[in-house]
């Protein structure tokens, strides 16, 4: 989960694996459904995987998917639902062409660089003292700017910012 969450800090979009051959929603799923939630993710495709198991009951398939979008619809989450196989390799085209279709966001390449640290390593020893701590590694993504070879940053606490539905963001490191 914890590996999910920090990924899901700065994703544009996101596709959702269902198994074709379990019952829906599976725990892991209500906790993805969640972090899609607090990310306020907009581009989802929901993925219908395994088809090929269950082709002999068509009706199985079938209800799933009703499953799914009832689901789904329920908590007001109108995504697509595409049926796959990846082992025979069906529908995967229409997967491609839905990612490719994914609106790609504009990015602020002119602002002072802004990052949020998604994890962070520590290089020393533990029980180091702190006039011989020798620094450590910091790992996120750029959220606005650039930064070149030979720039100068500053790591500082983050800020918080309420969205308009009320909900924290994640606090974020500016440069």
């Amino acid at each position: 989960m914890a590996t999910m969450l920090a990924g899901a800090a700065v994703m544009d979009a996101a596709l959702l694996l269902v198994a074709g051959n379990q019952p829906f929603p599976q725990p892991q799923t209500k906790e993805h459904l969640i972090a899609v939630d607090i990310m306020q993710l907009e581009h989802i495709l929901v993925i219908q995987n395994k088809i090929d198991i269950v082709i002999r009951d068509k009706h199985l398939a079938k209800k799933q998917q009703e499953e799914i979008e009832k689901s789904l619809c329920k908590n007001g989450y109108p995504w697509p639902i595409i049926p796959i196989s990846a082992q025979l390799k069906y529908n995967i085209d229409a997967v491609i062409d839905y990612v490719c279709r994914i609106p790609i966001p504009l990015r602020d390449f002119a602002s002072a660089p802004q990052m949020i640290v998604i994890r962070s390593f520590d290089v020393n020893k533990p029980g180091t003292d702190a006039e011989s701590v020798s620094g450590g590694v910091a790992g996120g993504t750029i959220l606005k700017g650039v930064l070149r070879v030979g720039d100068e940053i500053a790591v500082r606490p983050g800020f918080i910012r309420r969205s308009s539905s009320g909900v924290s963001k994640w606090s974020e490191i500016r440069s």
